[in-house]
């Protein structure tokens, strides 16, 4: 994956920012430069949230919205990238407040997101991939396999934490590892037994700690929790058995005591209530004598008295029936008199009406002839009426049928006009129109243009392109091994003279020492002779300065060979690279021919003009030109289509109009002539409405005269019934009169006589009626019946306590009652001990049984305390490796990435002396350890401490780690390969050597992929050409700038 070109919209400090990373190919580096704060790590924020929806910090993505956005500004960013032959875009929007489209104020707009292939930059769309913000991340991760945590570890290295990481303890190595290569379920299984035996730990804790409770519970006696405390643990349950027991036979006893007690309770209880029964007795013995007092013996007089008025009172109500209808008789007599005078006078009215309108009726059956001739005259008008009606309908029926002519005639002559205008447009569109097989022909010929370009030219190109890149690499390389070459021949030209000149040195002390030793007469031990001539001269020379300058020869000797092995090894890489650049530049040469013949078969294979030399701006130019100009005739074919459409409807609607029109017309015509022939019929008639209004008045004054004979007529129906009912009402009241007057004589006859008899309580009728009308029998009948039946009742009542209390004595309640409490107060002494020692027999059950629960408890975890307890030393370093479980499955990481660090940086950045291993066991001893990492000196054949490294050489370890770090999570993660690196800080402490050797390590890397140098380092601003400047410009917002030395 290359990053291609990155626009950022009102995210962060940035209100508007674009970066063509295309722009930084140039070279092998790029500086990206600016002030704290200014918003350089906001670009790779913007990056990672375009791909991945998230960013590098901790911030969340609606945060990176600019605090000085407004409403109307949206914040958005638009990230292209490579990955294989495609070009992607991808467009983000996180939630945000955006103007409302209807109305006023903000709504909160969702996160939005788009994925897409397009030819380029700015370009046309080939195809949509995702259109939502989860199925956009779901392709991201289809295209890369990375996630964003993996994303951001490869393309951006922190250099300082990388250094810091080089020489930090295996502790903080570990949480580092942990996060980048996901071992967080070691962390939870570890964390798990940690916690599982810190569990175990406190829980016998806890229950030692709840043992100790139980046995100095205040359910224990002094004496008994003193047993207890000065008893052995082992005996310490068996002592409280023993007490639990003696509580339970002291409740025993008790219970026996308490029942004794209760059963002489018992036996008082029921001599007492015994006692009450009969005091009861004997109580309402006496109550029910007073009752007799009170309701018999008082009331006998007024019992007697009331016996002799009901007998008078029942004697008075067999007249109570009669003296009713006399007074009910009397009453309609009177009324009955009154409404025969009534009827008498109805009578006589009627029989007066009547006469008159009998008198009318005769005047009217004189007229009768009369009105007869007028209702003739009326049928007459009728049929006159309707001829004229019809004669007058057909006279407008005409002037409405010319009228219509004339409209009709009109309709025509405005028809024609817009009919001729569209014929003639649809002619002149008929001609516009294209053939769809010209459209269709260049249609195709684009497709099959784009297709060859993309299957066949631009795989080649990409591959000629890469091949270029790897002759430039190749010629760096050989550039470098010859003049490395000309550096170790100078070397070894030197090593080979100071090797001769000790050598040549060490040969005249020797000598000299030789000749020291000589002797006359005695052989040289070097030629024999035993005439030494010079043997008189004196030379200073000590047996120190012959041993210094032998091994000087030897370290000049061992240089030498140093030396020379180097440029035999130099003298191999050149050939080697050589062979490489030439081969290079061969297989270049041959694709640049193929390339040349295909692009050719291109251009002769399609129609136009391309451009000489393979161009792909240019060619993309063509195929946007050529896209462009067949989607306007496309358009414009299609436009004229349909409007040829909507003028051939309006042709045949208005010729159907027009036809139609004529149709019409003809048919009014015809009409016309047969109304103009119906009215000729008709003769001269007066109008239809004065003949209706003669009509009117005929029928109005026959209708009066008819009906007034009904009226007549009907009247004296009704009267005659009235009279006939009036005079029968009369004689009917006459004869009940009559009736009435007899009953009321015969009713007075029947009460004198029964006032007058020998046995009749009373004998004036005032008397009678007042003990009828009163009705006190009821009340006076109760009273009676009442006191007959208490008397019954109290009689027997006192006959029967008579009799039960005979021979009986009055009981003292009070003694019988002062012994019964004497004894309940005993059973609830009795009782109260009994529940104090049962609650203190259950506590002491539920103490003990505690007890053994926990004793029981104990036992069984035992067992699997132990084995947690050797689990967790295991786990937790304790045993003899000390090397925790989370820091042996880091450590299998770190040695990958060292490995390949090893492989691939160290040593041809430190010109092979150093390599990375990892140290078997701590500088320090300490306990946590596993991490460390030791560096391998190749010059001095030793191990030693990361810590022992200078600056510089700090800076290409801690850079050879970051790299291959980079490399070993995106190849764990079998993702794509990611062509751009960002190496952040890092550079402000190296000498100017050593800044000098970090860039051309990081300018070979640069070779093969993007790499960018973020920096405050003055010497890298200087040195490096191009360079990505963000500058603040004022009120939070920052601007990036890019140009090139």
């Amino acid at each position: 994956m290359k990053p291609i070109y990155l626009e950022m919209n009102y995210f962060g400090p940035h209100a508007h920012s674009e970066i063509d990373f295309r722009a930084l190919d140039e070279a092998p580096l790029f500086l990206i430069s600016g002030d704290t704060g200014a918003g350089k790590s906001t670009i790779f924020d913007a990056m990672t949230y375009a791909l991945f929806d998230k960013t590098t910090g901790d911030r969340e993505a609606r945060e990176m919205r600019s605090q000085f956005a407004q409403p109307d500004q949206r914040t958005e960013v638009t990230f292209y990238f490579e990955q294989g032959n495609f070009l992607y875009k991808v467009q983000r929007c996180p939630e945000q407040e955006v103007f409302k489209k209807r109305g006023v104020g903000t709504k909160t707009e969702k996160s939005q997101a788009s994925l897409a292939i397009v030819d380029r930059v700015f370009g046309t769309e080939q195809a949509s991939l995702a259109t939502k913000p989860v199925d956009v991340a779901s392709e991201i991760y289809g295209l890369l396999n990375l996630s964003a945590e993996q994303f951001k570890k490869i393309i951006l290295l922190p250099q300082n934490d990388f250094s810091r990481f080089l020489k930090s303890a295996t502790n903080e190595k570990e949480e580092i590892l942990k996060k980048i290569f996901g071992t967080a379920i070691f962390t939870t299984f570890s964390e798990e037994v940690r916690n599982q035996y810190t569990k175990n730990n406190q829980e016998n804790a806890a229950l030692d700690s709840i043992l100790q409770s139980q046995y100095s519970s205040s359910v224990w006696t002094e004496e008994e929790a003193k047993a207890l405390e000065e008893c052995p643990d082992k005996e310490k349950f068996e002592k409280a058995t023993e007490f639990l027991e003696q509580k339970q036979m002291q409740e025993s006893k008790a219970r026996d005591l308490a029942k004794i007690v209760q059963h002489q309770v018992e036996t008082v209880d029921k001599a007492y209530e015994d006692a009450l029964l009969l005091e009861q007795e004997f109580l309402e013995a006496e109550k029910t004598q007073k009752e007799y007092q009170e309701k018999i013996a008082e009331q006998a007089a007024l019992y007697e008295q009331q016996k002799e008025d009901y007998e008078a009172r029942s004697w008075a109500q067999q007249f109570k029936d009669i003296l009713r209808d006399l007074e009910k008789v009397e009453k309609e007599l009177e009324a009955n008199q009154v409404r025969e005078a009534d009827y008498r006078s109805k009578a006589e009215q009627e029989q007066k009406i009547l006469g008159e309108v009998k008198k009318r009726e005769q005047d009217l059956d004189q007229k009768v002839s009369e009105f007869e001739e007028k209702g003739k005259g009326i049928e007459e008008l009728t049929r006159t009426i309707t001829q004229a009606e019809q004669a007058e309908k057909l006279i407008r029926q005409k002037k409405d049928l010319e009228k219509k002519i004339v409209h009709l005639q009109l309709k025509q002559s405005e028809t024609d006009v817009p009919l001729k205008e569209a014929q003639v447009k649809l002619d002149q569109l008929q001609k516009e129109i294209l053939d769809e097989s010209i459209l269709q022909e260049e249609k195709d010929a684009l497709s099959r243009l784009k297709l060859d370009f993309h299957q066949k030219l631009s795989p080649l190109a990409e591959y000629l392109e890469r091949l270029k890149q790897e002759k430039q690499v190749a010629q760096k390389e050989l550039n470098f091994a010859e003049e490395n070459i000309t550096t170790l021949q100078q070397d070894f030209m030197l090593k080979q003279e100071s090797y001769q000149e000790k050598r040549k040195l060490r040969q005249s002390l020797m000598i000299a020492q030789l000749q020291k030793e000589l002797e006359d007469g005695l052989p040289c031990k070097v030629c024999g002779a035993t005439e030494h001539p010079l043997s008189h001269v004196e030379l200073d020379v000590s047996y120190d300065d012959l041993k210094a300058a032998m091994q000087q020869v030897d370290e000049a000797q061992e240089a030498f060979a140093a030396a020379e092995e180097r440029q035999e090894k130099a003298q191999s890489e050149l050939e080697m690279a050589q062979k490489q650049a030439a081969e290079k530049a061969e297989t270049l040469q041959e694709m640049e021919q193929k390339f040349d013949q295909a692009y050719s078969q291109f251009c002769q294979a399609h129609e136009g003009s391309f451009p000489k030399v393979f161009s792909h701006q240019e060619l993309n130019i063509i195929f946007q030109a050529r896209e462009d100009s067949y989607r306007q005739k496309s358009t414009a074919q299609k436009e004229r289509s349909l409007e040829k459409e909507k003028l051939s409807v309006l042709v045949e609607n208005l010729e159907a109009e027009r036809q139609g029109l004529f149709q019409e017309s003809d048919k009014v015509k015809a009409q016309l002539e047969t109304v103009a022939q119906s009215l000729a019929e008709f003769g001269q008639l007066q109008p239809s409405q004065a003949l209706k209004e003669q009509k009117a008045i005929l029928r109005q004054e026959v209708d009066n005269y008819y009906t007034e004979c009904q009226e007549v007529r009907e009247k004296i129906i009704a009267l005659e019934k009235r009279y006939a009912e009036q005079k029968a009402k009369h004689e009917e009241r006459l004869m009940r009169i009559e009736e009435q007057k007899l009953k009321l004589q015969e009713g007075q006859r029947i009460i004198q006589n029964a006032l007058a008899a020998p046995n009749a309580w009373a004998n004036d009728l005032v008397t009678l009626k007042n003990w009828l009308t009163e009705d006190k029998l009821p009340e006076i009948s109760k009273f009676i019946n009442t006191y007959e039946l208490e008397e019954k009742r109290l009689n027997r009542a006192l006959a029967k306590y008579e009799e039960k209390l005979s021979g009986k004595q009055r009981p003292d309640l009070t003694e019988l009652r002062e012994e019964k409490q004497a004894l309940n107060e005993r059973y609830s002494q009795a009782q109260k001990t009994v529940i104090e020692l049962s609650n203190t027999r259950q506590q002491l059950e539920t103490t003990v049984a505690k007890i053994e629960q926990i004793l029981e408890t104990q036992g069984k975890a035992a067992d699997k305390a132990r084995e947690m307890t050797k689990l967790y030393n295991a786990i937790a370093g304790k045993t003899g490796d000390k090397l925790k479980l989370e820091t042996f499955v880091v450590q299998h990481y770190l040695e990958k990435v060292l490995i390949y660090a090893n492989q691939h940086f160290i040593n041809q950045l430190s010109n092979n002396r150093y390599r990375f291993e990892l140290a078997k066991e701590s500088a320090n001893k300490r306990r946590d350890h596993g991490l460390d990492i030791s560096i391998y000196d190749n010059e001095t054949g030793a191990s030693r401490s990361s810590n022992t490294l200078s600056g510089g050489e700090t800076f290409i370890a801690a850079l050879s780690i970051a790299l291959a770090l980079s490399e070993v999570v995106q190849n764990s993660t079998q993702g794509v390969q990611i062509e751009a690196l960002f190496v952040d800080e890092g550079f402000g402490s190296l000498d100017q050597e050593t800044l000098q050797k970090a860039m051309t390590a990081l300018e070979q890397i640069g070779e093969n992929r993007l790499v960018g140098l973020i920096s405050h380092v003055e010497e890298m601003k200087d040195s490096i050409a191009q360079q990505l400047r963000v500058e603040k410009v004022g009120d939070g917002r920052s601007q990036v700038k890019l140009f090139s030395k």
